[in-house]
């Protein structure tokens, strides 16, 4: 009996010091890729939104979307391990842009909002970002998530009406995420998700403005120093 006991015990003992070393073996363990140092990049995607225009009330919004190229700078600082934070600037070509009408574009109420015998149009020209970034290194693939400021051209107006026209350079801000994947230590590519809010575009005297407002997909090329 003793005998018995005594291989039980044993069983036991090494089942338990196996299951342990299987568990330790799944904790995530430290990043061995350095994610630290200053980068330069290449981004290119497509962004799709929506504008609405407002001359004392809103009308109803309409699709804007189109092509979205640009370049990249930034820095991450690894720390504990684990985590990457770092600050990110781009500056991006845009070929947003959408129209409805002529015609009446409406108003959420059912009521007119009319474009006239010219059609109603957005277009955002360009738009640059700063942001803060903030991630969980996996070795060399990083997940993260960001935000701050955005700054954008936008034009807007009704084809065919002087009075109807606005143009301008606006501050808005931008949130997002992505994942990015080194190669080795100088390169890595990512994809990435933003929402980017360019706010009102109004002319000089306010009577009439439009908003600017889209989602954007990119992937990206970096060069890490």
């Amino acid at each position: 009996m003793k005998s018995i006991l005594f291989a039980t015990a044993v069983l036991l003992a090494a089942s338990g010091s196996a299951f342990a070393a299987d568990a330790v073996s799944e904790l995530p363990v430290a990043s061995t890729y350095n994610w630290s140092g200053a980068y330069i990049g290449l981004t290119a995607g497509y962004g799709w939104g929506d504008s609405k225009f407002n001359d004392g009330v809103d009308s109803n919004p309409f699709d804007i979307k189109g092509f979205i190229g640009g370049i990249t700078v930034g820095y991450n600082y690894q720390f504990h391990q684990n985590w990457v934070a770092g600050v990110e600037a781009d500056l991006s070509y845009s070929a947003i842009k959408g129209s409805f009408g002529p015609g009446n574009l409406g108003q959420p109420d059912g009521s007119s909002w009319n474009c006239g015998s010219g059609a109603c149009v957005t277009k955002v020209e360009w738009f640059s970002t700063v942001r803060g970034r903030i991630g969980y290194a996996l070795d060399n693939v990083l997940v993260y998530g960001t935000g701050g400021l955005a700054f954008g051209r936008v034009k807007s107006g009704i084809d065919n009406s002087s009075s109807y026209q606005a143009s301008s350079t606006n501050v808005g801000w931008s949130a997002g995420g992505g994942v990015e994947y080194a190669f080795n230590q100088n390169w890595t590519a990512k994809a990435e998700y933003l929402h980017v809010d360019l706010g009102w575009t109004a002319v000089s005297n306010g009577f009439f403005k439009s908003d600017a407002k889209f989602d954007a997909v990119r992937i990206g090329l970096n060069y890490k120093f």
